[in-house]
C-alpha cells in the first residue's frame, strides 16, 4: 500500500512538472522580447486609424471587421516591430494601395486643394453676405428720402380707392350690433337705443 501511495504521489509531481514546463514555454511566446519586438499599441492604433479599408466604403482598417484589414492590422504592427517609423508604414501601404489609403490626403501638392477649398468656400460666403448687407443698408436711406411714389397715371385710381374707403368706414356693416341713436341697418330699418326701447 506505501508504494502505491509514493508511486501516485511521483506521478502527480512528475505531471505538475510537465505542465510547469509546457506553460512557462507558453508564456514565454506570449511576451514580447525588449528591444526590437516592443511597440507602442497606442501608434498601432494611431496608424490603423490613418489607412483606410480598402474594401470597406469609408471605413478605417481600425473600424473594419473584414479579413483583408485585420491582416492590415497585423502587418502594421510586425512592422512597428520591426522598428519602422509610422511614416516609412503609411508609405509602403500607399505604394501598395495609392494615395486613397490614406485616411487623410497629405497637405502638399494637388492635395493642398482638399484642405484650402473649404477655408476658401467659407472666406467667400462670408464677403458675400457682408457685401449683400453693405448693399442693403445703402438702399434703404434712398428710399426713406424719396417718399411716396408719384405717378400721374396711377392718381385717378388712387382717388378711387380712398373714396371707396371712406364709403366704407362710413356704413356699418350688416348684422353688427349698434348702440347709437339713429343708426340704421339696411335689413331691420331704424333702431333706438336700449333707453328709448324700454320707454
Amino acid at each position: 500500500m506505501l508504494v502505491s501511495k509514493t508511486g501516485f504521489l511521483l506521478a502527480a509531481l512528475l505531471l505538475c512538472a510537465v505542465l510547469s514546463v509546457v506553460q512557462l514555454g507558453t508564456l514565454h511566446a506570449q511576451t514580447p522580447q525588449p528591444g526590437a519586438g516592443s511597440f507602442s499599441e497606442k501608434e498601432a492604433q494611431g496608424i490603423d486609424r490613418m489607412i483606410m479599408c480598402p474594401v470597406c466604403p469609408a471605413e478605417t482598417i481600425d473600424q473594419a471587421q473584414v479579413e483583408i484589414a485585420r491582416q492590415m492590422r497585423q502587418m502594421v504592427r510586425a512592422m512597428l516591430a520591426e522598428g519602422k517609423e509610422r511614416q516609412e508604414i503609411l508609405e509602403f501601404f500607399v505604394d501598395r494601395y495609392g494615395q486613397d489609403i490614406l485616411g487623410a490626403p497629405p497637405k502638399s501638392g494637388i492635395n493642398l486643394v482638399a484642405w484650402l477649398a473649404p477655408i476658401g468656400g467659407v472666406a467667400a460666403a462670408l464677403l458675400a453676405v457682408y457685401f449683400v448687407l453693405r448693399s442693403m443698408a445703402r438702399r434703404e436711406p434712398l428710399l426713406a428720402l424719396s417718399g411716396p411714389i408719384q405717378d400721374v397715371g396711377l392718381l385717378p385710381y388712387l382717388q378711387l380707392v380712398d373714396r371707396y374707403l371712406d364709403m366704407t368706414r362710413s356704413e356699418p356693416r350688416l348684422g353688427a350690433p349698434s348702440n347709437h341713436l339713429g343708426t340704421t341697418d339696411e335689413l331691420s330699418g331704424p333702431k333706438l337705443a336700449d333707453s328709448e326701447e324700454k320707454t
